[in-house]
């Protein structure tokens, strides 16, 4: 039995047992009158009567009940037909299934929530294949396998001031996110800037571990928020499908932080969100550079150094800065982001990102989009200076390029409902070639066509959610 298919049996499965476990509890008069809309059409013994969905009935009585349950598809095929290393294409897809209990409904504790969620993922990073670079055009990618991606316990204290959240989870899904990004497929911008991967330990959907966070709301729009994660090498192996709960190989923390001022529709006409904040990151990581013995580790063929501590600051935002009609969330957004690493010894730099989303694109077209992103990524000289002695070692003096610039266009078309599907063209200019630093030449530029499939497999079928829940499919990781 394929990955595929053992993803979608266990979302059947799961919510076969919790449909079992409350059915029974459900009268037919409130089964009827909560049953929500849906193009599903099922037979009934009333020809008069409107058809029933059958899974809307089953998810809104354990709804009821404070058990909601989402899962989605996502697919992200893409090809380079001009430049990289050779010409080709690759396919990454995601399986996702969640499921969030609302304690208040079950055991009366008030304002406390659990959320759990399964991804499968199938395929392979363009880059990786064929064209060279660190980072690739598709975001879904990352520890190919069925694999948990959180398990946490979620309080909220003051009447939802403050809101804390422990257990098992990736870092991504807290901090450095936003409902922008992943409009776009390009993974240096989805599921977070490129460059937190890249200059710390910051661990990334759907590798979870120890930590947690506590976000604050100083004032309605002004939040001070804070977290820890365990730093371990073993939470992101493929093989451990539920991740290492004990800590004997952990090898520190890492600590982001942010303060921002963030607005919505409710009580901004255009809403927006500014945000500064950075990490300190107490954990060990491999030098890009040095050997452990000493030396350059390009040069003695030695096991690079372990070396501990990395610190960085970014500055965020996001602006809707056209709003044609009040009555509507149709608009034009400009969002951007800076990065820098301060401290230890990272592999890029600096990151710059500026991009413009646009809902509403065409008449009846309300929730469509159009969306551009280029971002650029700075390497550090520790990488820089690794490649060029790589080089050397195999009589090349080329010298790498500092700057790698990674861009796409793409047009959200909302099929239906559940269905949303985004063409995109990308374009990767001066890829890095920190994977291959051997290489006797700079890699040619990419070309990019692809597209972003997502079906809500819980919409499809009329199910009901509600809201507020985490439903996190499309955070990428590296």
């Amino acid at each position: 039995m394929t990955r595929f298919s053992i993803a979608g049996l266990a979302g059947s499965v799961a919510l076969f047992a919790c449909a079992q476990a409350f059915a029974q509890q459900a009268t037919p008069d409130k089964a009827q009158a909560s049953t929500p809309q849906s193009s599903y059409n099922a037979t009934t013994s009333n020809n008069n009567s409107p058809p029933v969905n059958e899974l809307a009935v089953i998810g809104q009585n354990l709804l009821d009940h404070g058990v909601s349950v989402s899962s989605s598809f996502t697919a992200e095929p893409a090809g380079n037909p001009v430049g990289g290393i050779r010409q080709g294409a690759t396919y990454a897809g995601q399986v996702y299934f969640g499921l969030d209990l609302d304690l208040a409904k079950m055991i009366n504790a008030n304002d406390t929530y659990v959320h759990f969620a399964m991804v499968d993922r199938q395929g392979n990073q363009l880059s990786n294949v064929y064209i060279g670079s660190s980072i690739g055009p598709q975001e879904i990618y990352g520890i190919e396998a069925f694999h948990m991606a959180f398990l946490t316990l979620e309080h909220k204290f003051f009447d939802g001031r403050l809101d804390v959240e422990v257990g098992r989870s990736p870092a991504n899904i807290a901090f450095l996110e936003s409902p922008i990004y992943c409009h776009f497929m390009v993974n240096s911008t989805c599921g977070n800037p490129a460059l937190i991967y890249f200059a710390s330990n910051f661990s990334g959907f759907p590798s979870q571990s120890w930590g947690g966070d506590a976000k604050f709301w100083l004032t309605n729009k002004i939040y001070a928020h804070a977290g820890v994660w365990e730093v371990n090498p073993q939470d992101h192996a493929d093989a451990y499908t539920f991740g290492v709960w004990n800590t004997s190989h952990a090898t520190g923390a890492i600590m982001p932080f942010e303060l921002g001022y963030a607005t919505n529709f409710k009580n901004d006409d255009l809403p927006r969100h500014y945000a500064i904040g950075g990490w300190v990151d107490r954990s060990s990581y491999t030098s890009p550079l040095y050997a452990a013995n000493g030396g350059y580790a390009a040069l003695n063929g030695q096991p690079y150094a372990t070396e501990f501590g990395r610190n960085g600051v970014w500055a965020r935002f996001d602006q809707m800065v056209w709003r044609p009609d009040p009555h509507s969330n149709r608009g034009l957004t400009v969002f951007g982001v800076f990065m820098d690493a301060l401290s230890g010894q990272p592999t890029m730099k600096q990151y710059y990102e500026l991009g413009l989303l646009q809902q509403g694109t065409f008449a009846g077209r309300d929730n469509d989009t159009i969306g551009f992103v280029v971002n650029f990524e700075n390497w550090s000289n520790y990488a820089l200076n690794n490649v060029r002695l790589a080089r050397a070692s195999v009589g090349s003096f080329t010298a790498p390029q500092k700057t790698m610039t990674m861009m796409e266009l793409n047009y959200g078309w909302q099929v239906a409902p559940a269905i949303t599907f985004s063409p995109n063209v990308q374009a990767i200019l001066n890829p890095d070639n920190l994977n291959q630093p051997t290489r006797a030449s700079n890699t040619p530029s990419a070309f990019v066509i692809g597209f972003k499939l997502n079906v809500d497999l819980g919409i499809a079928a009329g199910i009901p959610v509600a809201p507020g829940v985490r439903n996190e499919p499309e955070q990428g990781v590296f």
